[in-house]
């Protein structure tokens, strides 16, 4: 069973769904800041990663991934960075929207 695509549809995908759909306008407001957050996670996460699973810290076991492989790291990996980066930023806009200091 693929559980960690499953994981990520659940978990992040679908709350991110949810944000967007209805939060879509004032977070396009801010989609400089949403590309360079995600930019910045992979360049740091990913070579991370790669140093992690060859380094024999962390790995992914073939039984719960889909088993397609990017430069050491299964899809998955990638997909998780992106998202969690995503979630991270769209939450911490609302969340400075709402609460954060009025002009």
């Amino acid at each position: 069973m693929h559980s960690y695509p499953l994981w990520l549809l659940i978990f992040l995908i679908l709350p991110l769904a949810l944000i967007w759909s209805f939060k879509f306008k004032t977070l396009l407001k801010y989609r400089l800041a949403l590309t360079l957050t995600m930019i910045a996670c992979l360049a740091i996460a990913v070579p991370w990663d790669i140093l992690a699973v060859n380094d024999h810290i962390w790995y992914f076991s073939e039984p719960y991934i889909l088993g397609v492989w990017l430069l050491g790291l299964p899809v998955e990996e990638y997909v998780y960075i992106f998202f969690v980066g995503l979630l991270s930023a769209s939450v911490t806009i609302l969340v400075w929207e709402h609460y954060g200091i009025k002009k």
